[in-house]
């Protein structure tokens, strides 16, 4: 009994450590199989510029974003290496202790079969039980005998519990080697992936520096972009403050249904990953120049842009180059989606989540479109990563 209790003791502290374990490596491989995801979707978008060696500061913001990928990839795979790792030893440990238990067991079931064996063949087992001077002398030798073979049962029963699991552990074992073999040749792969990624990178720098004044146009144009569609926003505020009533009930509840979905807000494209983060990021290419980033960009293979919450559109600009901004309200938030070049909506129209608001701007020499997504609070520009849902 104290050995069987010595086994449930050690079976539930492995199970609770393995519980923990396990949890942590569930989250990983959820992160791993994301970040595989948007590797994926990153290569897409970039194998067409690639294969026609179009060197483009988009073509670089989105090489520099996979980058970033490849190298959270192989952390992850890293961490899932030594999490195998540690999983195996302390299988082992546990294989190590039921091997010992199993050879008590066996030593203790030896003894007793030869017990039984002695007290069997010391007496007949009829005359033993004849020769009983009372009824209870008789069924206190009943009982001794039966208990003899209820005690012989159970070690048994217990070696052979015990010998099945020392298969499954070294089962186990087998497998966990496996997997941090396959991990180990998928590191290696992506190690070499990744040192091609910054190789073509050097390239496009290298490329680009040649047309540092077409790059100073194209930073002052988007920072004209950018302070026009500011001034909008402003505007559309200013109305807004201008205004003696509050926010309508249906206006304040969209506003509190929209901040009680922050992290869980839809993605404003069907497909995508984030290209360019918020707020103040160095350029690529020119060593000393930060961008100011209003909002987050996203690189997408479909040019459907879709609101990500119910609303009511407030504006559509227009900007010099011909490419269209919506802005949608939401009570005291307002999202902002940029370098559309076709609109379906209508200002003043209501607007449901998911709703089909227009369609990104496609060059015919590149695979992918970026979009500019902005979130705003009264005059507080918000990080929408921290309010899209990380799919």
């Amino acid at each position: 009994m104290k050995i069987n209790m010595r086994i449930k003791i050690i079976l539930v502290c492995i199970t609770f450590v393995s519980y923990i374990q396990g949890q942590e490596y569930h989250e990983l491989l959820d992160k791993k199989e994301k970040l595989i995801k948007e590797s994926n979707f990153l290569n897409t978008v970039l194998a067409e510029t690639q294969s026609s060696q179009q060197y483009t500061l988009e073509s670089l913001i989105i090489l520099n974003t996979k980058i970033s990928v490849q190298e959270k990839l192989l952390e992850v795979l890293t961490k899932e290496f030594k999490i195998l790792q540690t999983q195996e030893k302390e299988i082992e440990g546990n294989l190590n202790s039921l091997i010992k238990e199993l050879d008590l067991l066996k030593k203790n079931y030896s003894t007793l079969i030869i017990l039984t064996h002695k007290s069997l063949r010391s007496y007949n087992k009829l005359l033993f039980f004849l020769s009983a001077t009372s009824f209870n002398q008789l069924v206190r030798r009943l009982y001794h005998f039966r208990q003899l073979e209820v005690n012989r049962r159970n070690k048994y029963v217990e070696i052979e519990s015990l010998q099945k699991q020392v298969v499954e552990k070294k089962k186990l074992i087998l497998q966990k080697k496996a997997k941090q073999s396959d991990l180990t040749f998928a590191k290696n792969t992506k190690l070499e992936n990744l040192k091609k990624s910054k190789n073509i990178k050097e390239k496009t720098i290298k490329v680009l520096k040649n047309k540092e004044d077409s790059i100073m146009k194209a930073i002052k144009l988007k920072e004209f972009q950018t302070n026009k569609i500011t001034e909008e926003i402003l505007s559309i505020l200013e109305k807004k403050a201008n205004k003696s009533d509050n926010l309508t009930p249906e206006l304040k509840l969209i506003s509190n249904n929209f901040s009680s979905n922050k992290g869980r807000l839809p993605w404003p494209v069907l497909t995508g990953s984030i290209v360019s983060k918020f707020g103040k990021i160095p350029h690529p290419v020119l060593s000393g120049i930060t961008i100011m980033n209003n909002g987050i960009e996203i690189s997408t293979n479909n040019n459907k842009v879709r609101s990500v919450f119910n609303g009511e559109v407030s504006k559509i600009i227009v900007l010099p180059t011909g490419l269209k901004v919506v802005i949608i309200r939401h009570g005291d938030y307002l999202t902002v989606y940029s370098n559309l070049y076709l609109v379906n909506v209508n200002v003043g129209q209501q607007i449901q989540t998911k709703q089909n608001i227009g369609e990104l701007y496609r060059n015919t020499s590149r695979e992918s479109n970026i979009l500019g997504f902005q979130i705003w609070q009264d005059r507080q520009k918000l990080n929408p990563s921290n309010w899209i849902s990380h799919h």
